[in-house]
Order: C-alpha cells, then sequence, then structure tokens
C-alpha cells in the first residue's frame, strides 16, 4: 500500500491557497474535470494524482479490479456507520481524473468515484467594533438554552489547551495524519458559539477535526477527512452536526452525507462567502442539509454571502462578538451564522422528527421573513428564531 508523503506536497499545496487568494491577478488554473459535472479549478482539489472512491461493503472486488487497471491503493477507511467504504487510490501516469473517475465506474457498477476535492473554512476575525446583538435579535437567552439533542461540528480542531477537552465537555477525534496543532482557532471560536458561555449547555461537544494544518495554509479539509468525520459522529449517536466548510460539489460527499440524513443526522451547514454570483457551494447546496446565510444587526446580508434557491435560513453573521478564553473577538461570515441554526434546532423541545423536510419546515414556521415575501434566494425562509422552549417563538 503506498503511503502518501505529506512533506513533500505542502509546499506546493500552499502555493496553490496563495494563488487562489490572487486570483484578481493572477492566471486561472486549468479546470480538471469531474466525470459527470463541471470543470472544477486545481486550486480546489487537494491531489490531481488521486482518485476517491466509495462503495458498498464488502469492497475487495471493487478493490481488485482498480488495481488490475494499474491504481495504486493509498488508503482503504471502512465507513462502519455509513455502511460505506473509502478507497483512495493512485492514478496511473498519463490519465486524467475525469478518466479514472469514468473508468472506474464503468469497471465497477455501484461504486461512486470523484476528485479529492477541498473545503475550506467559511469565516473571518475582524478587528471592527462587533456588538452583542446576536441573541436578542433571534430570541435566546442571554444565559443560554439546554440542548434536547446532541450536537456535534466538522471543522479545525480545537486546541490542546481547550478547557472543554480537560472537563469532558468537548470530545475530539482527528481526521488527517500530520501531528500538529491547528493552524488557526477556527474550531475554538466554533465551539464557543455552539457550546460557549450563553449558547447550548447540558451538552457535550464531539468535534470532528478535519482541517490538516499541513494543507493549503491550514484553512481547508479533503472529503475522505469530511465523510470520515460523518461515520464517526454517526456512530456516536449525534443528532446534528455543524459544518463550517464550503467548497465544489463532489458525488462523494453527496452519496456520504445523503445517506447520513436518511438515517436522520441533521446537517447545517455555511452557504459560503464566495460573494452573490458564484455558483452554490456545498455541502450547503445539497437539498438534504441546511445552508444558512448571514446577516448584520440591521439585518442586510452579509456582502459576501452566497445566494441562490439553496438558502434556508438566516442568523447572525457579521460583527459577532465572542469572548474565547478571556479574549474578546469579532466573527464575520455565514460559519458564524451556521451555529445559532444549529443550536436552535439542538434546544427545540417541540421538534418531533429529525427529517430533513420536518426540521426545514419547523425552522421556516419560526423565521422571521426578511427581503421580499416569502421565501427568496437572498434570505431563504427568513431570520431563524430561538425555540419557545428556550423563551422564543
Amino acid at each position: 500500500m503506498r503511503q502518501r508523503p505529506v512533506a513533500p506536497l505542502a509546499a506546493p499545496l500552499a502555493a496553490l491557497l496563495a494563488a487562489l487568494l490572487a486570483a484578481s491577478c493572477a492566471a486561472p488554473s486549468q479546470p480538471l474535470l469531474e466525470a459527470g459535472g463541471s470543470a472544477q479549478p486545481a486550486a480546489e482539489i487537494l491531489d490531481a494524482r488521486e482518485v476517491v472512491v466509495l462503495t458498498a461493503p464488502p469492497h475487495e472486488a471493487t478493490l481488485a479490479r482498480s488495481l488490475r487497471l494499474g491504481y495504486t491503493e493509498i488508503s482503504t477507511h471502512r465507513l462502519t456507520d455509513l455502511d460505506e467504504v473509502l478507497i483512495v487510490l493512485a492514478i496511473p501516469p498519463g490519465r486524467t481524473i475525469a478518466q479514472a473517475i469514468a473508468e472506474i465506474e464503468a469497471a465497477s457498477p455501484g461504486a461512486t468515484a470523484g476528485a479529492h476535492h477541498l473545503y475550506r473554512l467559511q469565516s473571518a476575525t475582524g478587528a471592527e467594533a462587533g456588538r452583542f446583538y446576536a441573541n436578542a435579535l433571534i430570541g435566546w437567552p442571554d444565559d443560554g438554552c439546554e440542548a434536547v439533542r446532541s450536537v456535534g461540528m466538522i471543522d479545525a480542531g480545537v486546541a490542546p489547551s481547550h478547557p472543554g477537552l480537560a472537563d469532558g465537555r468537548v470530545v475530539q477525534r482527528k481526521f488527517f495524519e500530520t501531528d500538529a496543532p491547528p493552524a488557526s482557532d477556527h474550531g475554538d471560536l466554533m465551539a464557543g458559539l455552539l457550546t460557549g458561555p450563553g449558547r447550548l449547555t447540558g451538552a457535550a461537544l464531539h468535534s470532528a477535526n478535519v482541517v490538516d494544518p499541513a494543507i493549503d495554509g491550514g484553512d481547508a479539509a479533503g472529503v475522505v477527512g469530511i465523510l470520515r468525520a460523518v461515520d464517526w459522529l454517526r456512530g456516536e449517536g449525534v443528532d446534528v452536526v455543524n459544518i463550517s466548510l464550503a467548497g465544489p460539489r463532489n458525488k462523494l460527499l453527496d452519496r456520504g452525507l445523503a445517506r447520513a440524513a436518511a438515517r436522520d443526522m441533521v446537517l447545517v451547514a455555511a452557504a459560503g462567502n464566495d460573494g452573490p454570483a458564484v455558483p452554490p457551494r456545498f455541502p450547503a447546496a445539497f437539498p438534504f442539509v441546511l445552508a444558512v446565510t448571514a446577516v448584520d444587526r440591521t439585518l442586510e446580508v452579509y456582502d459576501r454571502a452566497a445566494r441562490g434557491a439553496e438558502i434556508d435560513l438566516a442568523a447572525p453573521g457579521v460583527d459577532i462578538l465572542l469572548m474565547d478564553r478571556g479574549r474578546m473577538r469579532v466573527l464575520n461570515g455565514t460559519s458564524a451564522a451556521a451555529p445559532f441554526v444549529t443550536a436552535a434546532i439542538a434546544a427545540d423541545h417541540g421538534l418531533e422528527s429529525l427529517e430533513i423536510s420536518a426540521v426545514r419546515r419547523r425552522l421556516a414556521a419560526g423565521a422571521r421573513d426578511l427581503g421580499p415575501a416569502g421565501r427568496d434566494a437572498i434570505f431563504g425562509a427568513g431570520l431563524v428564531s430561538a425555540p419557545e422552549s428556550c423563551g422564543g417563538g
């Protein structure tokens, strides 16, 4: 089994991030086609020499057929709670990702092959004066609200020094091989918005650390890590999962997350911060995921938020003040908004079903309509409100 050399890839992947940030003045990357999909920029691919396969167990026949075609096994992960097996393969020289996908899927009907896409964190810290407006805007009590559903997040990891790890309020597992602390404090901040002071009480947070510090500047995760994280969270009995990552559509992510949602795991995702004119970002744009946009204290939409028919709800996400272990932080972005929706679901005593359409109807019924009357592409059903069991509604 070939092991991926981590260190040699770090430099070129960091260069890809720099190219993305400087996209307005740099030449565009050569797009990579995923079979049955649209062109994907090279900067959204973890490694163009790899293809990822998702198949139902037993997987040995699929793997054997792939090896006979010249592919090399890099790693295999059994997703026990999703009833799937994830195989990472090295593509033979001279073949593209699109060719590899088509070849493997033709050889193994029922298997899904795809690129190893990257998904980036969707919030940024700011220096401008934030305000403690968010709780009042949605009717959330300042002393917090009791969770009646278990909560998880797929994000960067919380720091080893985070007090929640020591006292059991945070249960964490990482899904990459690099032995390094998180490159950013994004995980700490999201944990604070979910279960910090004044947020959800009485529940441990399951933190799936998928953001490898050695990849792409330490702000992105690969599809393999995300799917492994979903499988772990389901095995831990987590009901509601907050996802602060956004990226391209991926057939593997579609298949794996759809399986989790069909088993009543509620997935809440940041809609994305790439602006109103870009194509939908995933996983938020999948129909079985709740897509959350961000608004400010005047109920204006965040100027970098994605827009489209996939938007389900709006929540506070601009100039969000958060105390993080004695430091005042200001957060902006759809990542900052998503935890307010996740918390509202987790604290709702009246939510009788975790089937996604039932959750969507329940949230829409309690939302405050914004923008044009009815559901729209900017605010979805409107501003989320705290459930009646928390004093909202």
